[in-house]
């Protein structure tokens, strides 16, 4: 009987570390990145210029978002 009480304590204990890890790695909110989404366009130093090619036909999609870097804006276009 002590052995089936000294493994249920053991598995008890790695589920509880899981449980503990799995929570600690989870967000209050889901992470969103531009990048695992849409398409990357180009890099541009002012937020009017990418605006202003986002809203270009020439560019095409259904969506754009400028994402604001340490270089600038970088601009994703959806399709």
């Amino acid at each position: 009987m002590r052995i089936k009480s000294f493994i249920a304590a053991g598995l008890l204990a790695v589920a509880t570390v899981a449980g503990v890890s799995t929570a600690a790695s989870a967000s209050a909110a889901p992470q969103y990145t531009a990048v695992d989404t849409g398409y990357y366009y180009g890099t541009y130093a002012t937020l009017a210029a990418c605006s202003a090619d986002g809203a270009s036909p020439s560019t095409g999609g259904y969506y754009w978002e400028c994402v604001e870097t340490w270089s600038g804006y970088d601009l994703y276009i959806y399709y």
